[in-house]
């Protein structure tokens, strides 16, 4: 059953969750292109790079060391679960956003200009409608270990929400991306999410480095208009998006400058 009254959510209310990430020194902000503190020391800790190879892993609690960057939360005894408030502050302005991880992959070849198929493992049932279909559903190129100087133009070939093969989504891809840089894949006109990925290709080489494709779905964002200050949403200004059981809940951090940056703040859900 759903929350349906102010009341709920205040009966409802978890503990916060404190989380402070320590970044390092960011790619050029541009369109498309974030941060994660996936990497990054703080707390939650670091998480290690997953190793599930190019097919790819529908990502839960369960996996160990590749999800122990996670806000640890808990699924609700009975009922639904849903954002209640996100506060933040950091050290540079941005944005921040609030995503739930549903599908990883790695093995991907830096050096290769030749599509690389993809035979994707299922997505857990978290897209925005709960379902496994992909709506809302996001993808990008999230870089663990340092990359090269390569600038390629990134196409993936994917199953849409509707189950329609085919589609593509692009980005620009920057040189050198240090590690924890995503690089985030625009939709094709019409799309609303991806339910699967097809195949990746890039037009040059990025020369090395490690990289990751991640299908995610965005919950919330904060705005953090200026250093040192901080910004809250509560349930309301929030739209009390809904957080399926086993989600698994990081940041993109969508900087202002290149200056290393910590972020810190708090989460809290309400549960009924």
């Amino acid at each position: 059953m759903a929350i349906t009254t102010l009341d709920g959510v205040i009966a409802g209310m978890q503990a916060p969750q404190p989380f402070m990430k320590v970044g390092v020194t960011m790619a050029a902000a541009a369109a498309q292109r974030a941060y994660t503190p996936w990497y990054a020391d703080g707390n939650p800790g670091a998480s290690v790079a997953n190793a599930a190879g190019i097919n790819g892993q529908a990502v839960t609690p369960a996996l160990g060391t590749s999800v122990q960057g996670r806000i640890l939360r808990t699924n609700p005894g009975s009922g639904n679960a849903y954002v209640a408030r996100l506060a933040a502050q950091a050290t540079v302005a941005g944005t921040l956003w609030l995503i739930d991880r549903l599908w990883q992959n790695s093995g991907l070849v830096v050096t290769s200009t030749w599509a690389q198929a993809i035979t994707a493992a299922a997505l857990p049932a978290r897209s925005g409608d709960g379902t496994v279909n992909g709506a809302n559903v996001m993808a990008m190129i999230e870089w663990s270990a340092t990359g090269g100087a390569g600038t390629p133009t990134v196409t993936l070939t994917y199953t849409d929400q509707d189950g329609n093969a085919g589609a593509t989504g692009t980005f620009t891809g920057v040189a050198s991306p240090p590690a924890g840089t995503v690089e985030i894949f625009g939709l094709a006109a019409g799309d609303t999410g991806i339910r699967a990925p097809i195949s990746f290709i890039q037009s040059t080489t990025r020369t090395s480095g490690t990289m990751h494709l991640v299908l995610f779905r965005c919950l919330a964002q904060i705005e953090c208009t200026a250093a040192n200050i901080g910004n809250a949403i509560d349930a309301l200004a929030g739209g009390m998006p809904r957080v399926y059981n086993d989600s698994v809940l990081q940041f993109l951090w969508f900087p202002t400058a290149t200056t290393a940056t910590t972020v810190s703040g708090q989460y809290i859900e309400t549960q009924g």
